[in-house]
């Protein structure tokens, strides 16, 4: 079996349920694309927030899920009408960009430094995991050109193992 290219991989939008790919989305300029771990990851939420943060400085932002259109609509209601979310709920692309998923509950290591995080996010009202989450997948991001090149790859190799801001800007600045 061929190994689809990561950016043709079929995708639904989050607001209309459409078949999409990452390439038809990238509107001519450089891409940040997030694959999100679960809906309502703590780590997920806190590094999204800092994306937020600097995103005019960073362009176009893709973030998936492998929820449902309407659960990564819902969930993501209050992103800036510039990110695009897209819902995976098969994990195709996850498995074409090779994310990584941990093999077992004891692997997610929850250190102590993350318990405050974990906290806030729970008395906001987030959820660990809802129905149908993969918990032990793992995230990643990767910066895609404007022709389609995916010229950046980050897997994380653990739940909170997200890229720096800084580190964002410069492979989206090499991209441009």
């Amino acid at each position: 079996m061929s190994r689809s290219h990561p950016l043709d991989v079929r995708v639904q939008l989050a607001t209309t349920g459409a078949d999409v790919t990452i390439r038809d989305l990238l509107g001519g300029q450089p891409a940040l694309v997030i694959l999100t771990r679960h809906m309502d990851c703590p780590y997920c939420e806190v590094y999204v927030g800092s994306v937020i943060n600097a995103h005019e400085d960073l362009g176009r932002v893709i973030v998936v899920g492998h929820g449902t259109p309407a659960g990564l609509a819902e969930h993501h209601a209050d992103l800036p009408r510039e990110f695009v979310v897209v819902a995976d709920p098969e994990q195709r692309l996850y498995r074409a960009f090779e994310t990584r998923r941990l093999t077992h509950w004891s692997r997610l290591r929850i250190k102590f430094t993350s318990l405050p995080t974990l906290l806030r996010h729970h008395l906001g009202g987030g959820r660990i995991v809802r129905d149908g989450q993969d918990i032990l997948q793992l995230g990643g991001d990767a910066i895609v050109d404007p022709d389609g090149g995916v010229r950046w790859l980050h897997l994380s190799q653990q739940p909170d193992d997200r890229p720096s801001v800084r580190e964002l800007r410069t492979h989206l600045h090499r991209a441009a």
